[in-house]
């Protein structure tokens, strides 16, 4: 028969671990927790603290540069503002000098057929053409002011109220006493025996008497073109200047006398029209090929020839900038 043994113990079972232990561990406890509670509180007042400095120099910047923009946009405002006025102010200036100018239609009035070519590189032009009839005369010419823009505009203008005075008040008729008393016309007028001013014009000038049949010219550095039955001859011009005054220096400039012949065709330029850069290789069309190019059209009519003339200038230049004013007169005699 099996036995079965009974342990007793005799009082209450031990605890694991005193009274005294367990509160202190219960305190421990919650100062962890209290302490743990106040240091994460501290280092989210601090985060807060950081990021509302961060925010606050954000908000710093941002307000600079909205500022600075403000000042830009005010600046580019003002600049356009001034830039609409010079604008205005240039093509106020171009009318003025339009109206001063003959219509470009009044060569028909004068001859069977003609063309102006006229492209300013600026609003303003330094190039001008003049056309006048006076005592059964008449008298045309193609100016290259100095400079282009508003200080050319302002030669031009000069230029052109010169010539009037000298053609129809002083009633000359010779092309090269006209460019004399231009010469000296621009000298007096820009003072330039008592400043350092050096502004002048090239000039080609003809008076044509279409009873006599002839043609005088005159030229300050810029020449004729006549092309007859398909033969082009080249007028040189006196290489000086209008204007530009020189001391001790005795300026006259010459005359030559063509018989022209009915279908003549007559050319004055300025240089602008063969100085362009372009074409190929980024040179200029030269002198050379712009007379090759008159040949080459002059039969067409005169309407057809400045289409040409247009055309072939801008396919020669291209995207590369206009380099100067450019005037092309031609002219059926």
């Amino acid at each position: 028969m099996n036995s079965v043994i009974i342990l007793q113990t005799n009082g209450p079972i031990p605890h694991l671990f005193s009274d005294e232990i367990t509160w202190f561990l219960i305190f421990l406890n919650a100062l962890l927790l209290i302490g743990g509670y106040f240091y994460f509180r501290s280092l989210k007042n601090r985060f807060e603290d950081e990021n509302k400095k961060i925010a606050g120099k954000l908000s710093d910047r941002s307000y600079n540069v909205m500022v600075q923009k403000w000042d830009l946009e005010r600046r580019n405002l003002t600049i356009s503002h001034q830039n609409q006025e010079i604008l205005d102010s240039l093509h106020y200036a171009k009318n003025i000098q339009s109206a001063i100018m003959p219509r470009p239609e009044m060569i028909n009035k004068y001859f069977d057929d003609g063309f102006v070519y006229y492209l300013p590189k600026d609003i303003v032009s330094g190039d001008f053409y003049f056309l006048e009839e006076f005592n059964e005369r008449i008298y045309v010419a193609v100016a290259d002011c100095t400079g282009h823009g508003v200080a050319g505009a302002f030669m031009s203008m000069v230029g052109t109220s010169l010539l009037k005075q000298i053609i129809i008040q002083h009633k000359l008729t010779d092309p090269s006493a006209i460019l004399n008393e231009l010469n000296e016309g621009i000298v007096e007028a820009l003072r330039q025996k008592e400043t350092d001013s050096h502004g002048g014009m090239d000039i080609a000038l003809c008076v044509i008497d279409k009873k006599t049949k002839q043609l005088q010219f005159s030229g300050a550095n810029r020449p004729l073109t006549l092309i007859r039955n398909n033969d082009l001859q080249m007028y040189k011009p006196d290489k000086l200047p209008i204007g530009g005054f020189m001391p001790d220096e005795e300026r006259r400039f010459s005359k030559q006398t063509i018989d022209f012949q009915k279908g003549d065709r007559i050319y004055l330029s300025s240089d602008g029209y063969a100085d362009q850069f372009g074409g190929m290789e980024g040179k200029k069309i030269m002198t050379k090929k712009f007379r090759d190019l008159l040949q080459t059209i002059h039969e067409s009519p005169m309407t057809e020839q400045r289409k040409t003339l247009h055309d072939y200038f801008h396919n020669w230049k291209g995207r590369l900038e206009q380099v100067d004013d450019v005037l092309v007169v031609g002219v059926l005699l």
